[in-house]
C-alpha cells in the first residue's frame, strides 16, 4: 500500500486558488510517480486572499508560485517530510 501525503490549499475561492487547484491537478502525478506515494490534495475555503499550501499542520508556501516548477519543488519538499516523518503527521491514510 502507497504512502497518502495529504496536502491542504487553502484560501478564499478566487482566480489564484483556482489556478493553485489546475497546477496541482497538472503536477501531482510526476512527483507520485518518482517517489512511489499518493497525494491527497484537499481544498479548502479560507479568509486568506493568497491561497496557502499546508500540510501536517506546517505552512510550506503562501500565494502562488512563479511557476508549476517551483510547485513541484514545494510538493517534493512536502513528500520528503512525509516520508522523513511518517506516521506522526496525519492518521487517516
Amino acid at each position: 500500500m502507497k504512502l497518502k501525503v495529504v496536502i491542504v490549499v487553502r484560501g478564499e475561492p478566487n482566480y489564484l486558488r483556482w489556478t493553485l487547484e489546475r497546477w496541482f491537478e497538472e503536477v501531482k502525478g510526476l512527483v507520485e510517480g518518482e517517489y512511489g506515494v499518493a497525494i491527497d490534495v484537499r481544498v479548502m475555503d479560507g479568509v486568506e486572499e493568497y491561497p496557502v499550501i499546508e500540510s501536517c499542520g506546517r505552512t510550506y508556501f503562501e500565494g502562488l508560485p512563479g511557476e508549476e516548477g517551483f510547485l513541484i519543488e514545494v510538493i517534493k519538499r512536502i513528500v520528503e517530510d512525509w516520508l522523513e516523518h511518517g506516521e506522526q503527521c496525519y492518521g487517516d491514510r
